[in-house]
């Protein structure tokens, strides 16, 4: 009996068994969908965000892994990714704008096929990431996808009140970090950069302005104007001017809008400010700084002629040279610039641009011929940036100029004819020594000069070799070997003296004939 009934239980519980198995089958526990987090990066403040937040976000999967995340920030638009965390830039709609930003992570459940819809909870993700092989812009057999399993149907959610950050704008400066000024003094011709940043990202940038003396006579610029050359060319017909206003570096084309308000013979005062596409302005900038004793003078150009002054000595050239113009009736034609005003052993000349590439360039531009006279110690690097240029435009230079004993001759190319110059300098050239017409000298009519009889020495003279091919030679000393000290371009656009001219006046006094010749008669100058 007690056998019988070992029997029927183990039937029964066998019984019970199957029908519990069965009940298994028939119900099994579906994937649960992963949840997902969402936090700001510690060092933020979520009250006061700039429009770029770095965020942080992860899932949790009960029955799977997390294989990449769908973010949004207007709820519509959905992006894949498999990072957990990035900056995120927003757009700024207004000064202060709030964003709803959603994150749902998407476990490894896929089916293994590709859906060109993934919805999940009252939420369409979009398809499903792919690799475009063939660039049609539609998923295609053959082509890698990533396949997504269950998507959190609640995003998670984070609320950013983002606050626009105003942009901030600051002049450029130089290498030890000192802010580009203009000189005090300058012809119409004038050169300004500054730098924008702004933490909402720089393409946020949206206006910028300039005024000269009256910010209520601005003019709008494009928003990626970082730099600008203001110049007026003449006639001078009043002494309160609108200027040609050049976007960047490089002077072709002017701006559409000009710039009112510049003042001849005066002082004047420049500015610059942004504004941000929600609307934030930037500090106005001031040059000269309204609240420092600097002043930025403008001159008026009297005529055709500058002469350049890069000579530091203390004797009477710069008398000299006024007499002899004086004398040709051009005085009152003729502009000084000197450039080497204020100059000590670290420091260039006070009236010198910063900008030599475009301010001093488009300064001579001003002028139809420039008279550039030097010590041995000439200002070389805006001869070597601007002559040509200058030249190519349609000036004509004529130079008086000596070098120091010791510098790299290979620049000199960039702006004269020449293939060399010789090795060591003259000591010193005796007084009286002649100065002779070379051949070609000769044949143009140029005149016979001399050394003075001052006992102050001429010294340290370099000659020259000028390129047979672009020069033609026109002075030879009255030395042993008869070293050529003067040249002219073949197309008659640059003469070149390598003697301080002032003390070229010797008997006979011709100087001022050798200025006649070439200022009227290679420049084309009316008398």
């Amino acid at each position: 009996m007690r056998k019988i009934l070992l029997t029927i239980l183990i039937l029964l519980q066998s019984v019970f068994l199957i029908s519990c198995y069965e009940e298994l089958i028939d119900s099994p526990i579906g994937n649960k969908p992963p949840k997902t987090f969402i936090s700001v990066f510690a060092d933020s403040t979520i009250t006061k965000q700039p429009s770029s937040v770095k965020l942080s976000w992860w899932g949790d999967d009960p029955d799977g892994l997390i294989i990449g995340y769908f973010i949004s920030i207007d709820g519509i638009n959905w992006t894949f990714t498999t990072k957990n965390d990035s900056v995120i830039s927003f757009t700024l709609i207004g000064s202060d704008t709030t964003y709803l930003f959603r994150v749902a992570a998407v476990d490894n459940s896929g089916n293994g096929l590709y859906d060109n819809q993934l919805i999940s909870g009252n939420i369409n993700f979009g398809h499903e990431p792919f690799t475009d092989l063939n660039n049609n812009g539609r998923w295609d057999s053959g082509e890698p996808f990533i396949d997504c399993g269950a998507i959190d149907p609640e995003p998670a959610t984070l609320l950013l009140p983002l606050k626009n950050s105003a942009p901030v704008i600051k002049f450029l400066v130089d290498k030890n970090d000192n802010t580009i000024l203009i000189p005090d003094t300058t012809f119409p011709v004038a050169s300004f950069g500054w730098t924008i940043t702004d933490l909402d990202g720089d393409n946020t940038i949206s206006k910028v302005f300039i005024a000269l003396n009256d910010t209520s006579q601005k003019i709008q610029l494009p928003a990626s104007t970082r730099f600008v050359t203001i110049k007026v060319e003449p006639p001078y017909n009043s002494d309160i001017v609108e200027c040609d206003v050049y976007l960047g570096t490089s002077i072709s084309t002017p701006y559409h809008t000009k710039l009112q308000g510049l003042k001849l013979n005066d002082t004047n005062r420049f500015y610059v400010y942004c504004e941000d596409i929600a609307g934030s302005v930037s500090q106005l900038l001031a040059m000269p700084s309204e609240n420092s004793s600097l002043t930025w003078h403008v001159k008026k150009p009297k005529g055709d002629i500058l002469i350049i002054d890069d000579y530091a000595t203390s004797d009477n050239s710069a008398s000299f040279y006024n007499q002899v113009l004086d004398s040709l009736n051009l005085l009152s034609r003729t502009d000084v610039w000197d450039i080497k005003l204020g100059k000590t052993s670290t420091t260039p000349g006070k009236l010198l641009p910063k900008f030599i590439s475009p301010q001093f360039t488009e300064t001579l531009k001003l002028f139809k011929v420039v008279y550039w006279y030097t010590d041995n110690d000439p200002t070389l690097e805006p001869a070597q940036i601007s002559v040509r240029e200058y030249i190519i435009s349609g000036g004509k230079v004529f130079f008086s100029m000596i070098f120091p004993q010791q510098f790299d001759p290979r620049g000199l190319s960039d702006f004269l004819p020449v293939d060399s110059l010789s090795p060591a300098p003259i000591s010193f050239i005796p007084r009286n020594t002649l100065i002779n017409p070379a051949d070609d000298g000769i044949t143009l009519n140029y005149p016979l000069l001399s050394i003075d009889d001052s006992t102050v020495p001429v010294a340290r003279i370099r000659t020259y070799y000028p390129n047979p091919f672009s020069a033609k030679t026109l002075y030879k000393l009255g030395l042993s070997g008869e070293p050529i000290i003067g040249f002219k371009s073949s197309d008659s656009k640059l003469v070149y003296m390598g003697i301080p001219l002032h003390r070229a006046n010797g008997n006979p006094f011709n100087v001022k004939n050798l200025f006649d010749k070439v200022l009227f008669e290679e420049f084309g100058l009316s008398r």
